[in-house]
């Protein structure tokens, strides 16, 4: 649920750059931002809501 958070992020990232408001940087640091959420929740065994823990 956490990693819908971080869409919104994404996307204004994506639109910033693409307008050439921000560096392309931008983009790495927002997806570097998704990765180390999705280890994070990955690594608390929530992430993929398989029941597994």
């Amino acid at each position: 649920m956490m990693i819908a958070c971080c869409i919104p992020m994404l996307v204004i990232a994506v639109i910033l750059v693409a307008t050439g408001v921000a560096s392309p940087a931008l983009l790495i640091v927002a997806v570097g931002c998704t990765l180390m959420m999705a280890m994070m929740m990955r690594g608390m065994s929530h992430g993929g809501g398989d029941g597994r823990s």
